[in-house]
């Protein structure tokens, strides 16, 4: 999907976290969030140059596990519905268990082999 945001919380307790966001018109501009502060980037990931990462400082109270994170970004000079956008959690990601259970457990793939679907950053997904 394209011009879409994902959050991880790598430090839950420090409040650091990583913004993914797939934007294939090239790099996001206007990045920002009233949830959280960038620390760097964006990096373009070297496999799939769609997809731009941030590390990011968490506000205190603030994680993406919350699915209540919204970010402002612009992909090819247009903003994902007019302005704010929800940051889910990173499908596979120790974070979207708790963002599955919230959706009612629907199944992140309809088929999956027995030990899950490989979703790339080392998350599973289940079936």
């Amino acid at each position: 999907m394209d011009d879409t945001a994902w959050g991880i919380d790598i430090d839950s307790e420090a409040g650091l976290g990583m913004l993914l966001i797939a934007c294939a018109a090239g790099e996001p501009t206007n990045t920002h969030s009233p949830d959280f502060e960038i620390l760097e980037g964006p990096h373009q990931d070297e496999v799939d140059g769609r997809y731009w990462y941030y590390f990011v400082q968490l506000r205190p109270g603030v994680t993406f596990a919350s699915n209540e994170v919204e970010g402002y970004w612009e992909c090819g000079g247009e903003q994902p519905g007019g302005g704010a956008a929800p940051v889910a959690p990173v499908p596979g990601s120790g974070d979207a268990d708790d963002w599955q259970d919230d959706n009612d457990g629907e199944a992140q793939v309809k088929f999956a082999p027995k030990g899950g679907v490989e979703t790339g950053f080392g998350g599973i997904a289940r079936g």
